[in-house]
């Protein structure tokens, strides 16, 4: 796909060379241009078609609609590419789920566990700071044309962070009949089977600074440095973080109210409150 995108620009400036040189005329090099934008339209377009067929056949094998989005992406591009517009892709999607008033991946019956409140006042300061640089741009820059291309990085930063936001607030943990589901806005997806749980406590610990991070056996996943639940597992599970998988005999996560999670996991997984 990379060599795809220069194909084009590639072809004239060689033909400028090869017409300027004289070894090519105008008519020849016109029609060698229309030529390889033609094939390279028709191998987008079989890429498009690719990519379609994936992710037909992965929803039809019960896959979510943006896991399926992201099979068909990272069959047409390149992973790093595949993974930036995927991600994009979730962000804009999580803006029109909290206009919606709607959350993601909430089945009916399942519970949810928001985890965002800690979160808000950084969003709501970036999201002022963001709007401050737009006005200062426009007033101190005196470029139309710089003016232009800075409102446009302005603006895109501006839909980033409030996608990153919004995803806190519409995608939370998930406790189903099946699943613990945790979630850190579109960065981190896992699933912790219920059967594997053998206890849930209410316990504030340390977490490091990072979104999802495996340290000691325990899958950690942290807001403001912290968690407020633990849950002990049965034996060693392994668990699919995406990219990886990590073996861990407990798992860590922040919630917006330590108790009415623990409460809602141990419904779910038929276990006693140990007090």
């Amino acid at each position: 796909m990379r060599a795809l995108r220069w194909a084009g620009p590639a072809v004239l400036l060689v033909e400028v060379v090869l017409v300027a040189a004289g070894v090519l005329s105008l008519g020849s090099a016109a029609l060698l241009f229309l030529l390889v934008e033609g094939l390279v339209a028709l191998t987008v377009a079989g890429q498009l078609v690719a990519a379609r067929r994936r992710y037909r056949q992965a929803r039809t094998a019960g896959t979510e609609a943006e896991a399926a989005l992201g099979d068909a992406l990272r069959a047409v591009l390149p992973g790093p590419v595949a993974a930036a517009v995927h991600h994009e892709l979730r962000l804009w999607a999580s803006l029109v789920l909290l206009v919606r008033r709607r959350r993601h991946g909430v089945p009916p019956g399942a519970v949810a566990i928001p985890y965002d409140r800690d979160l808000r006042p950084l969003a709501v300061a970036f999201l002022g700071l963001t709007v401050v640089e737009l006005a200062v741009v426009e007033l101190a820059v005196p470029w139309v044309a710089l003016r232009w291309v800075l409102l446009v990085v302005g603006v895109w930063t501006l839909l980033f962070v409030a996608g990153m936001a919004a995803a806190n607030v519409v995608r939370p943990h998930v406790v189903t009949a099946e699943v613990l589901r945790l979630r850190a806005a579109t960065f981190a997806d896992v699933r912790v089977p219920l059967d594997r749980v053998a206890s849930v406590s209410v316990r504030r610990r340390p977490a490091p600074d990072r979104t999802i991070s495996v340290a000691d056996d325990e899958l950690v996943l942290g807001v403001s440095g912290s968690t407020g639940v633990e849950v002990r597992l049965t034996g060693p599970t392994t668990i699919d973080l995406g990219r990886r998988s990590a073996t861990v005999t407990a798992v860590r996560f922040a919630a917006d109210d330590p108790p009415a999670a623990a409460r809602a996991l141990r419904a779910a997984a038929d276990l006693r409150d140990p007090r």
